[in-house]
């Protein structure tokens, strides 16, 4: 039989092993949710940028389009200095690929992926000229 006093340093230890799981999953949970922040501001850059190409057809123009939209609050999730950005017309659609490493790449044993995000609208100038496509 145990005693009461032994009983008190188990549900400590019991505890403590509890506790660490709980603090490894809200860890996880918030690294992960770092990671999708991250990935809303570069679809939300991507898409900005395939719209100015789309209405400008300059490259320069969306890629600096990019970097203007993460550097307002995306540099808190996403490292800028990794900010990759591929402008590249497809037929009568514009392309933007974008990819970044996240701000948090590792913690204790959370490993996070490159973002990578695409978006794509359709060239002005189809509209602008409908009697050339069918």
């Amino acid at each position: 039989m145990v005693s009461i006093e032994h009983q008190k340093g188990f549900t400590l230890l019991e505890f403590a092993v509890a506790f660490a799981v709980f603090l490894a999953f809200t860890i996880g949970l918030i690294t992960t949710a770092m990671w999708g922040i991250g990935g809303f501001f570069l679809h939300n850059a991507a898409s900005e940028a395939a719209r100015k190409y789309a209405v400008t057809a300059d490259t320069v123009l969306a890629q600096e389009l990019v970097r203007e939209r993460i550097g307002r609050w995306g540099f808190v999730f996403i490292d800028p200095n990794t900010v990759r950005v591929s402008v590249r017309r497809e037929g009568s659609k514009a392309v933007v690929m974008v990819s970044a490493e996240p701000r948090v790449k590792k913690l204790y044993f959370y490993q996070m992926p490159e973002i990578r995000r695409e978006a794509s609208c359709t060239m002005e100038y189809r509209f602008r000229n409908p009697g050339e496509f069918n």
